[in-house]
């Protein structure tokens, strides 16, 4: 389908829902009783974009969530919250501090940097384990959908998620709260902040423990998914009349499970339309790991440091943006899946980066308003793999390698509003990256290898404001997510074209606002990981990531937030994105012709999640407050040539608590219906899948000081 008529069809529709809209905004009302003006909803301010600003008036499709709606949910973790996103899914891996994210058709590639961009306290972090932490102290999360790359540049090919936790108080407060449910599960979480100088200097310190046997089991009855992880986070803040600086500091440890894999039925006597042999219960997974002799482990260790500096001067503040990260893991688990330890892989790895941007940002109050910086980014990992034969007596190391990556990259950046009159505004945004690599695998006859990947990222924007609640915008815009090397190809930068309409709106008096968006994605050079049998030794596995040359995605996108009646809130997100293979390298021996047409791997034709909150009084400083989320999501298929599918899954999460003044104890629910299905999948050698968390429950208790 081409462009045009791509945005013209779905612009069809989101021209029906703003009339629709503005109609609501039209249409006569009677007059607000006195207290209904106290029910609107609050005005959200976001700085995804590096400056504040009000959600409702910034022309990007985002997504919000405030520090109440995570507590009210009982999201402790990424992976709570990205599935309430539209067109917005996270996968759990075989290493248990992995996820794989994908967003509007755009999937993680294990071996490649992750499609997002992922944000805390202006800090890129770069690691797709970082999604795996604790959300603890949280102020917001904005999932920014959509290229971000014209100001954060390589690796906001699909969007971003930025992660604002709460500043320290000039006020002490403390808070601690605990949990308890299935399988042993424990958490006990705590912060205390306050001044060390009244009025200038102030301190939050921030940590938890948890503990868990595992929800899932063998069949033998052994806990498979067990972890335990404790963090300390810490935060210091200086506000002097023009200069602020804040000093954020983290530490997590964690000891988890690995490789929770099953072997899949395979039905020699099932084709599909091509004749090709395909695999049968996919989502049959309630008993895992019967084939292992060996239950894996996963220990991790986090560590990040950054400060951040903001002078202001008259009308421009100056900002210095300082970060360093590192992640220490080893690896130890079963890789034959027979009952003797002939194989078993034992990995390290390590990941060091270093950040720093500086950039001058204009007031927000003039009608030209600007954004000018640079960025700066050393990366380096090393990945240590050793496959050992456990069944003699001296364990030997039938093969391995070391690889070296290096990564030094550095950026320019550019971004101006200026308003044309009162309700037009125009948007031009750039940015470049410079990426130079390098390369030593000791696996390979020619161990060196370097590279160099550079990308222009802009972006166009054009907002109108029809009326004060009523604002539309249309999107032209470039990102990308710079290439590298795999354990046994180079591969290139992948380049989404982004074409997007949408409209927000605010109805009802500020009772419900309605924010839709229309999107066509020209995707290329679509980066997809592989693991295929070495043709030199068929005992050994070969993984890489592959470049699709093109690939067409179109969506939808429609979030509505009410609230109709005091304590009562409504929300409703919805996603639909189609995927189609273009073109494939038809000189690659790990893509076939066939796939053109196809669905793009690990993109879920759709999306759904209904939420439900109400919170009212039952005596004097006592509320009951009801929370429930109903999800659903589309099957999607793991590999190019569409023959391993899981299916169509929903999902129920509840919650229902006593709420005092300072305290709370409450019971929750997720995945109730007990929902099962393979989040990831590998068909070379023994056909693995990894299931996902069956149905878990508890109780939980907060006291705020």
């Amino acid at each position: 389908m081409t462009t045009l008529r791509t945005i013209g069809t779905w612009g069809s529709l989101l021209a029906s829902t703003i009339l629709a809209a503005g109609a609501m905004v039209t249409t006569p009302t009677f007059a607000a009783e006195p207290e209904a003006a106290d029910m609107k909803m609050d005005e959200v301010v976001v700085s995804g974009r590096k400056r504040d600003e009000k959600l409702q008036e910034i022309p990007e499709s985002v997504s919000v969530f405030s520090n109440l709606q995570l507590e009210t949910a009982n999201v402790e973790s990424m992976r709570n919250f990205i599935d309430l996103v539209p067109n917005m899914i996270i996968r759990e891996t075989f290493r248990s501090n992995e996820s794989f994210l994908t967003m509007r058709g755009i999937a993680s590639a294990q071996g490649a940097l992750p499609p997002v961009a992922i944000v805390i306290d202006g800090v890129q972090v770069g690691s797709n384990d970082f999604l795996n932490q604790d959300l603890l102290d949280i102020e917001r999360v904005e999932v920014l959908r959509g290229p971000q790359g014209a100001l954060y540049g390589q690796g906001a090919i699909a969007g971003a998620i930025n992660i604002v936790t709460k500043a320290p108080t000039n006020d002490l407060e403390a808070m601690i709260k605990g949990s308890y449910g299935k399988a042993d599960t424990y958490r006990l979480a705590g912060s205390v902040s306050g001044p060390l100088v009244e009025d200038m200097l102030f301190a939050r310190v921030s940590g938890y423990y948890k503990h868990s046997d595992g929800l899932i089991k063998n069949r033998f009855g052994e806990h498979i998914s067990f972890e335990e992880e404790y963090s300390v986070r810490g935060r210091l803040l200086y506000q002097g009349e023009r200069l602020t600086a804040a000093i954020r500091a983290s530490y997590t440890d964690g000891d988890g499970s690995c490789c929770i894999q099953d072997k899949i039925p395979f039905d020699q006597d099932i084709f599909n339309q091509t004749g090709r042999v395909v695999l049968i219960g996919i989502d049959d997974v309630t008993n895992p790991g019967a084939d292992s002799n060996v239950i894996g482990k996963d220990d991790t260790t986090f560590k990040d440091v950054s400060l951040k500096l903001d002078y202001e001067f008259d009308g421009v503040t100056i900002t210095s943006i300082t970060g360093y990260a590192d992640v220490l893991q080893s690896i130890y688990a079963d890789l034959d899946f027979t009952a003797v330890a002939n194989q078993i892989q034992d990995i390290d790895f390590d990941s060091e980066v270093f950040n720093q941007e500086i950039r001058l940002t204009s007031s927000g109050d003039s009608r030209f308003r600007w954004i000018a910086g640079g960025f700066y980014q050393d990366r380096k990992e090393v990945l240590d793999v050793r496959i050992r034969n456990d069944a003699l007596p001296t364990k030997p190391v039938a093969f391995g390698f070391v690889q070296t990556k290096n990564s030094e990259l550095w950026a320019l950046f550019g971004q101006a509003d200026y308003d044309v009159t009162e309700k037009l505004t125009l948007t031009g945004a750039l940015r470049y990256d410079h990426d130079k690599q390098d390369s030593h695998n000791t696996s390979l006859a020619n161990p060196f290898a370097e590279a160099t990947f550079d990308q222009l990222q802009p972006k166009v924007q054009l907002s109108y404001k029809w009326t004060d609640d009523v604002m539309s915008y249309a999107t032209w815009s470039k990102g990308f997510r710079t290439g590298g090397f795999s354990q046994t190809t180079k591969f290139d930068n992948e380049i989404a074209t982004n074409y997007e309409i949408g409209m927000k709106t605010t109805v009802l008096d500020g009772l419900m606002t309605i924010n839709a968006a229309a999107f066509h994605i020209d995707y290329a050079n679509q980066q997809l990981s592989f693991v295929v049998l070495d043709p030199n030794d068929p005992t050994k596995t070969l993984r890489g990531v592959l470049n699709i040359p093109a690939t067409d995605i179109e969506g939808l996108e429609l979030e509505v937030a009410a609230h109709p009646l005091d304590g009562l809130d409504i929300s409703v997100g919805v996603g639909v994105t189609n995927t189609s293979i273009a073109a494939v390298d038809t000189t690659s021996p790990f893509a076939s012709p066939e796939a053109i047409g196809k669905t793009s791997p690990l993109a879920p034709p759709f999306t759904f999640s209904g939420t439900v909150s109400y919170r009212h009084p039952v005596a004097n400083a006592l509320d009951l407050a009801w929370y429930g989320n109903y999800r659903r999501r589309g099957g999607f298929y793991f590999d190019l040539n569409n023959t391993i599918k899981t299916g169509t899954k929903d999902f129920i999460d509840g919650k229902v608590s006593l709420e005092g003044e300072n305290w709370s104890v409450g019971v929750w629910g997720k995945n109730l219906t007990n929902s099962r299905h393979a989040t990831n999948v590998s068909i070379t050698g023994s056909r693995l899948r990894v299931p996902n968390d069956p149905r878990s429950y508890g109780v939980e208790a907060t006291f705020r000081f």
